[in-house]
């Protein structure tokens, strides 16, 4: 029970670095929001605070409800914080590195917060977002609804669309525009419309199966929070058997440059083989609208006419009266 009690306490970030004991961090740091907890059972924390030298960035209480925080530390009360950043800085001297600090009502007591995840990356971090263009951008990942990806991005007070940028593992980032309409931005004082959705038929076919995320950047530093812990896109339609039908129904052979059919097939882009599709389906079209025609055309045929001589045509001979 003790080891168990040391890991929870340590996945929980207990420090004892300013002579009492808190826990807590930074869980998500997006251009709009820091977001995360903090619990000081000796000490009550009041603000946090970020603080780029000797100047105030920005303010927030500490006041929201996490149960999950109180469950898993046996404590009551709201540990948690969201810290709206500004979408615009004036000229500051960067040498010092930018701080998160969480203190007590009269400022007696105070700690430095970091990020829960990796804290050792929390000063650069910080740095890096609060001199980036991407600075006041906020956002969500809702997931897949209805059949495409769907979610929402932009900054408080801008009117212009935001881009964010749709991750995969393997993948180039693929860019997304925020300027679909979306219900309840307008609440938060963002543009309604902020929200994106994204069929993955759009997306190239090497896409499909893969797990995807969003991010505020190209590169990927900065993370939209998601409401599933994995967003998981459907997996791409096979066509390889279609194509080799194709072929065989109008090819009479089975190797290929020297390679069995199948063998060759699996070296054909992707994009080649829904190439072959597409003519293949274009072609049985043809040959249904051709048969449909020449059915119609012999149902028209006039009957042929029997040619037959008039009674009085033997006269004509001499024969007969």
């Amino acid at each position: 029970m003790k080891k168990k009690g040391r890991r929870l306490k340590r996945y929980l970030g207990l420090r004892r670095e300013v002579g009492f004991a808190w826990s807590g961090g930074v869980e998500h740091l997006l251009p709009g929001l820091i977001s995360g907890w903090v619990v000081a059972k000796d000490v009550p924390l009041q603000d946090v605070r970020l603080l780029v030298g000797p100047h105030l960035i920005a303010k927030a209480e500490i006041n929201q409800a996490r149960p999950d925080v109180c469950e898993a530390l046996g404590w009551q009360g709201t540990p948690g914080f969201a810290l709206v950043l500004p979408a615009e800085l004036p000229p500051l001297d960067w040498q010092p590195a930018p701080r998160l600090l969480a203190l007590s009502a009269d400022g007696s007591q105070q700690l430095e917060l970091r990020l829960i995840s990796n804290p050792r990356l929390t000063a650069g971090l910080l740095k890096a977002l609060l001199q980036s263009e991407l600075l006041g951008l906020e956002g969500h990942v809702d997931g897949l609804l209805e059949g495409a990806l769907r979610g929402w991005a932009g900054r408080r007070g801008q009117w212009q669309p935001a881009q964010i940028w749709l991750q995969a593992a393997g993948q180039e980032p693929w860019p997304l525009s925020c300027d679909q309409w979306r219900d309840g931005l307008q609440a938060m004082g963002l543009p309604e419309r902020s929200g994106f959705h994204l069929d993955p038929q759009d997306l190239p076919p090497s896409w499909g199966g893969l797990e995807v995320w969003c991010s505020f950047d190209q590169q990927g530093q900065f993370r939209l929070p998601q409401e599933e812990k994995r967003v998981v896109l459907p997996a791409a339609p096979s066509l390889e058997g279609e194509v080799v039908s194709a072929i065989q129904a109008n090819a009479s052979f089975e190797v290929v440059n020297n390679q069995p059919m199948q063998e060759w097939l699996s070296a054909v882009p992707e994009d080649l083989r829904q190439h072959w599709q597409a003519l293949e389906q274009f072609r049985l079209y043809l040959d249904k609208i051709e048969q449909e025609l020449d059915a119609r055309d012999n149902s028209q045929l006039p009957a042929k006419k029997v040619f037959v001589l008039p009674v009085w045509w033997p006269r004509l001979l001499g024969g007969g009266r």
